[in-house]
């Protein structure tokens, strides 16, 4: 018969075994907190070896401090409380420390042993179980919301189902009476468009009145500055302070003319130099090209005249060289403008081309989509949104056409180029704005 003394060691043979098999966490302590059995996974969990846990004060080494890293007092560890007073301890929310000082959240459970004193205490890794837990509710709030949304999706389609039943009840009695009413809005829309550019036509035609009335005083000074210049008894300081006066007196009058120009100059086809035509515009921009430190390059292939209406297409570089100002910051760029004769690739209409470029912050592809639709803007509050409209219109009637190549960025690898067709010899379609609004209300 098998001895007392050999069964007991037998079953503690056996104890241990599985304590080496189990992946939880365990460890055991008697009544002073130091450790009296321990498996390889609470070892493994906190990085110690078995040796170095087997006889250590548990919490010490291991509960020590709270998660802030601040002192954990013996007193309120729930694991020594259990081997004290005996009472279960059920997943304990607590922060262990291993062996390189790193904290390692935990779920713990201590059972009190009645008979040797002291607890088991058993450890699960609380990061697993916290992100399952996470896990798990985030899936349980992605059903509520989807359940949610079913819902609602299910009333929308209700209310839908009986819109569309009410409008289709609607639909015969209501067509021509909504189409009459689409069709005079429209109308209206096209009539408060052409009520805008007359009125700036009548701003550009005042401008062109005061530029008139500037030319007879300025006149009278450049006569006076020549009478005095003349005088023997002027020294020679002066006689080059007149002289200077005389010079930036020439430029308000060229600037006055150019501007009585862009008012006269009628649809009537005229010979044009290209060339002549780009310093005319280029001279009402001097001041802003100077101060936004901007720099012109010209590249003119050799041409001769061409027949063409001088004030539309003055009016039409006049907004693309504004434009492309407005385009570049105030650190400067590059201005680049191109002439060359050129014939249209549809009809084979002889002409010549110009091109517009600068070196500024470029227009993404939705933005140059719609800069020709008239009161589009991106200047907000600085802009009309008629500009290139008009450009557009004026090309359009001479046969002509504008297109449009952009990339953003800036500087050298960005910057918007302008490519404007003019046929040659062609007189545009004797229609005003007038006539236009008379064809469509029509």
């Amino acid at each position: 018969m098998e001895s007392p003394e050999r069964r007991r060691d037998a079953q503690e043979t056996t104890a241990d075994d599985l304590l080496q098999q189990v992946t939880v966490g365990i460890f055991a302590m008697n009544l002073e907190g130091i450790c009296t059995h321990v498996n390889p996974a609470a070892a493994a969990m906190f990085g110690y070896k078995v040796s170095e846990l087997l006889g250590a004060d548990i919490h010490s080494l291991l509960h020590s401090r709270h998660a802030d890293g601040s002192f954990y007092d013996r007193a309120s560890c729930p694991f020594l409380k259990s081997a004290l007073t005996g009472e279960e301890v059920r997943n304990a929310n607590e922060v262990l420390w291993t062996k390189s000082g790193d904290p390692v959240p935990v779920f713990g459970s201590a059972m009190p042993l009645p008979n040797s004193g002291g607890t088991v205490v058993t450890i699960q890794d609380g990061s697993t179980l916290r992100h399952l837990q996470e896990r798990l509710e985030h899936v349980q709030y992605e059903q509520t919301e989807v359940l949610r949304q079913r819902d609602a999706a299910a009333r929308i389609e209700c209310d839908l189902a009986k819109e569309k039943e009410l409008r289709q009840r609607e639909v015969a009695v209501a067509t021509e009476r909504a189409a009459t009413q689409q069709l005079r809005a429209q109308q209206r829309a096209a009539e408060d468009r052409l009520l805008q550019s007359e009125k700036l036509a009548a701003v550009g035609r005042l401008a062109a009145s005061i530029s008139h009335e500037i030319n007879n005083p300025l006149e009278a000074v450049t006569n006076l500055l020549y009478i005095v210049r003349n005088d023997s008894s002027i020294s020679a300081e002066a006689n080059e302070y007149l002289r200077t006066a005389e010079t930036e007196l020439a430029r308000v009058s060229q600037i006055v003319s150019q501007t009585l120009r862009f008012q006269r100059s009628g649809t009537n086809p005229t010979e044009v130099v290209p060339e002549t035509l780009i310093d005319s515009v280029l001279s009402l921009h001097q001041g802003r090209l100077h101060h936004r430190r901007i720099q012109i390059r010209r590249r003119h292939r050799p041409s001769s005249a061409f027949r063409c209406a001088e004030g539309d297409v003055r009016q039409i570089l006049n907004n693309l060289v504004g434009n492309a100002i407005d385009a570049m910051s105030k650190e400067g760029g590059t201005l680049t403008l191109r002439t060359c004769p050129a014939r249209d690739r549809r009809t084979g209409q002889p002409g010549f081309r110009i091109l517009v470029s600068d070196t500024g912050h470029g227009m993404p592809r939705h933005t140059s989509s719609h800069i020709f639709e008239p009161f589009y803007t991106t200047k907000g509050a600085n802009g009309s949104g008629l500009g290139l409209w008009i450009s557009n219109t004026l090309a359009n009637r001479m046969g002509g056409r504008i297109s449009v190549r952009s990339r953003t960025g800036g500087g050298r690898h960005g910057g918007t180029t302008f490519s404007v067709f003019i046929p040659d010899a062609v007189a545009p379609q004797q229609q005003s704005f007038e006539d236009e609004r008379t064809a469509r209300a029509a």
